[in-house]
């Protein structure tokens, strides 16, 4: 569920949320490293730590993402929301992309970049916004390269 808070609660809890996680990081790291999310030394090596760090902070950027003040305008909202959403999902793609394996999933990921990407360009046209910068739109290929 998307909760749209006001202003005056929301940059508080904000500040509370961000204030937690940065506190709250060196314990997680430090319980990562005593049991490496139960997984053995070889996950550690292959960028599997990379991977966990990269997917949550997409999961906590997209989240932060969700949380957009409404402007009164339905559409521009909704659109506000999906590219907080898809973003998320672009992320958490590309740190496939760099620390997976499997070629199936690897094509997957490669297809919800390209998807998701075609559908935020379609929703900022419909609103009439601007597309991003050249240098935040590089393609996977550019950014990530391949193994």
């Amino acid at each position: 569920m998307i909760v749209m808070l006001h202003p005056s609660v929301r940059k508080p809890l904000m500040s509370l949320a961000t204030t937690i996680s940065i506190l709250a990081a060196p314990v997680a790291s430090a319980q990562d490293q005593t049991n490496a999310r139960h997984v053995g030394a070889a996950a550690i090596d292959s960028g599997e730590q990379h991977f966990i760090i990269e997917s949550e902070l997409a999961i906590s950027t997209m989240t932060l993402g969700l949380t957009a003040d409404p402007t009164g305008d339905v559409d521009r909202d909704f659109v506000a929301l999906m590219m907080a959403h898809h973003q998320g999902g672009i992320d958490m793609a590309r740190a496939e992309l760099k620390y997976g394996h499997n070629e199936e999933l690897r094509r997957l990921a490669q297809s919800i970049i390209a998807e998701r990407e075609q559908e935020m360009s379609a929703m900022r046209s419909v609103v009439g916004e601007a597309p991003p910068s050249k240098t935040s739109d590089m393609t996977v290929s550019e950014s990530e390269g391949r193994r």
